[in-house]
């Protein structure tokens, strides 16, 4: 079991560009405005952006993931169509590499004479999930450490993977936990998420399901102790009355 108070997951968004010039053919490509070429061009010009427009105290991820043009070996398409994901630890953060993001496109359209292009971004972009430092110190880790063999729960670095259960973390205080299942040469465990070859040691199930159990009923035991008192004060206000 793992997790930490503060930032655990990065805030996440997703974008679809599409760069629009002018198709024809491969033999004479001086007659064409080649979105290909412009769509390498901002991939590579996206690639810096990490590490010399970020500040290096700050995280961020640009990954493009897709990239699909054209459908014949001697056709210069007239568009391309360029998607992939953007994170941050931090709010501002998101918002402000999409921004950067949309000012490398707009230069890219006037550096390549393009006729058009769009972006798409999600509907609603993921915040970062963020465990509350006071419930996570003084009840969820304490609840943890039950859970776990050797009254023990790993403090984790945050990840740039995006959770949607950070609108919850919006909304009210809350607390997120990892659960571990190592490497298993058996099983093979020893590949991450959204590798084609990710498998599943479910062994450790029972583990998450006795920490939200724990979770649940010391916190349900918590809120009756909390009100059993707040009445207690309650009568004893009243005969003092």
């Amino acid at each position: 079991i793992a997790s930490r108070a503060g930032s655990l997951m990065a805030a996440a968004e997703r974008f679809t560009i599409v760069l629009i010039g002018k198709g024809g053919h491969a033999a004479m490509p001086h007659l064409t405005i080649d979105p290909i070429v412009a769509a390498s061009s901002l991939i590579m010009n996206l690639q810096p952006v990490i590490s010399r427009v970020l500040s290096p105290l700050e995280a961020g991820v640009i990954s493009i993931t897709q990239l699909s043009a054209g459908h014949a070996f001697n056709v210069i398409p007239s568009t391309v169509t360029v998607a992939g994901t953007i994170r941050s630890l931090t709010l501002d953060g998101l918002l402000s590499l999409r921004d950067i993001l949309v000012k490398r496109i707009d230069a890219t359209v006037q550096l390549y004479d393009l006729l058009n292009s769009t972006i798409t971004f999600s509907p609603d972009y993921y915040p970062p999930t963020v465990n509350d430092p006071t419930l996570y110190n003084v009840f969820s880790k304490r609840v943890g450490k039950l859970i776990d063999g050797e009254n023990y729960i790993e403090d984790t670095e945050p990840t740039m993977g995006g959770e949607d259960f950070s609108f919850f973390g919006q909304a009210i205080p809350s607390t997120f936990f990892f659960l571990g299942q190592g490497t298993n040469p058996e099983l093979h465990t020893d590949f991450g998420l959204h590798h084609p070859n990710f498998a599943l040691d479910e062994s450790v199930l029972p583990i998450g399901v006795e920490l939200h159990v724990n979770l649940a009923l010391r916190a349900l035991k918590k809120i009756h102790n909390e009100n059993s008192s707040q009445k207690d004060n309650d009568e004893t206000t009243k005969i003092e009355l």
